[in-house]
C-alpha cells in the first residue's frame, strides 16, 4: 500500500505547473455551472471556454494551441457532474 501511494503522488507531482492552474481554474469555472445548470449546459459551456481559452492563447502569442491545456480545464467538468450524479442517486 505504501508503495502505491508514493507511486500515486509522484505521478502527480510530476503534473506541469500550467495544467495545474489549467485545472484550478477549470473547476472554479465549472462549480457554478454544476451546481445551477443543467448537465448540457455545463459541458457545452465549458468545451467552449476551453477552446476560446486556447485560440486567445495562440492569437496574443502567450503559448500554442494544446489539446492538453483544453482537456485539463474541462476535465473539472466531469469530476463535478460525477459528484453530482452520485449525490442525486443518494
Amino acid at each position: 500500500m505504501k508503495a502505491v501511494l508514493k507511486r500515486v503522488f509522484s505521478t502527480l507531482a510530476s503534473i506541469p505547473k500550467d495544467k495545474l492552474l489549467h485545472f484550478f481554474y477549470g473547476s472554479i469555472i465549472a462549480t457554478p455551472l454544476v451546481i445551477w445548470g443543467t448537465t448540457m449546459e455545463a459541458v457545452g459551456f465549458m468545451i467552449f471556454v476551453s477552446i476560446l481559452k486556447e485560440i486567445i492563447d495562440a492569437k496574443m502569442r502567450f503559448s500554442t494551441p494544446n489539446a492538453t491545456d483544453a482537456l485539463f480545464t474541462f476535465l473539472p467538468t466531469l469530476l463535478l457532474l460525477a459528484v453530482k450524479l452520485v449525490n442525486l442517486k443518494t
